[in-house]
């Protein structure tokens, strides 16, 4: 009742809202369409997850663009108009996401785009900063799975959102065959929206985050990139560790058996791999370029370890990044 009546007051001229259920039991569906009977609603037999839901969402819409967005959203009447346009005046423009800002605090940020790093982790560009920041539009390594727009002819040549990922890490892997196939991701900060944001790491996550991070990876990048980029898996590998030892025991099993799946799934592994690869067409340093050395550890830590640890890690990262840039010729 937050999110559907702010996107019905969009200024784009013509929409579809589609509302994508992935089989609920808690009748939510029958009130919203009997608040909403313009909604377009279509129901899952089972729970696809949020990269099968929305891919469903994909084959059902009919526009030249698609807008993904969380239901945990409110948007500015401008929202749309101003992402279209952003798309509409760059033909290397695949994506285009807006400024994201908290909620229960929309003078701070939520994100402005995400940030790859060279350890594949992601993080949000600006959280906590103040809204008036990021007033430019600027191209981005990832846009944010909470609200994107893409092309509707772009998402036919690169694919939806991998399947395989099931939740998180999805925009990502996205924004990286967008970027493989020689597009960039747009931020577009005339685009407003607000969040329901609230970092959370329950074990679930913590076994899709690392399976995903590492799934995604391997399939992107060329295998002596990867090479190139161990020491910088290494550093994030200690730190994830070190990490879920912190939360306890269920963290530290989701951590083993996100590897034992890519060690299982090898062989899928390498079959999206090949479909990935047949969309290259730009080299691994083109993709490196858009990655940053900042693992912003406070967002996800403590103030005063994340800052330590930033001030330890980071330079090194740095180091070790712009390295692997200058290896990465092939």
């Amino acid at each position: 009742m937050r999110c559907l009546p702010s996107i019905y007051r969009q200024d784009y001229p013509d929409y579809e809202v589609i509302l994508v259920d992935n089989a609920s039991t808690d009748g939510s569906i029958e009130f919203l369409e009997r608040e909403f009977p313009q909604l377009i609603v279509v129901r899952n037999k089972e729970n696809l997850g949020y990269t099968g839901a929305n891919n469903v969402g994909f084959k059902k819409a009919t526009g030249k663009y698609i807008a993904v967005l969380n239901p945990d959203t409110k948007v500015e009447p401008n929202w749309l108009q101003e992402l279209v346009n952003a798309l509409e005046e760059d033909q290397f423009a695949a994506m285009a996401t807006p400024k994201i800002l908290l909620m229960d605090n929309p003078e701070k940020i939520n994100t402005c785009g995400n940030d790859i790093t060279f350890t594949g982790l992601t993080f949000c560009r600006g959280l906590d900063q103040q809204a008036e920041s990021y007033q430019e539009p600027e191209i981005v390594s990832a846009v944010s799975g909470a609200a994107f727009v893409i092309k509707r002819c772009i998402l036919d040549q690169i694919g939806g959102f991998d399947e395989n990922l099931f939740m998180y890490y999805e925009e990502t892997d996205l924004s990286l065959r967008a970027m493989l196939a020689g597009y960039k991701c747009l931020f577009v900060p005339k685009s407003v929206i607000y969040h329901q944001y609230a970092f959370r790491f329950p074990p679930g996550k913590c076994f899709y985050q690392e399976r995903n991070r590492y799934y995604s990876l391997l399939k992107t990048l060329r295998w002596q990139t990867f090479i190139v980029l161990l020491p910088e898996l290494l550093i994030s590998e200690i730190l994830a560790w070190g990490y879920v030892f912190l939360f306890g025991a269920d963290h530290i099993k989701s951590k083993y058996r996100s590897w034992v799946w890519l060690i299982n799934n090898r062989d899928q592994i390498l079959m999206a791999r090949q479909n990935t690869q047949r969309l290259r067409q730009v080299d691994d340093k083109t993709l490196l370029n858009s990655f940053t050395y900042r693992l912003n550890f406070s967002q996800t830590t403590k103030p005063l370890l994340g800052r330590t640890l930033e001030l330890i890690i980071n330079p090194l990262i740095f180091v070790l990044g712009n390295f692997s840039k200058i290896l990465t010729v092939w």
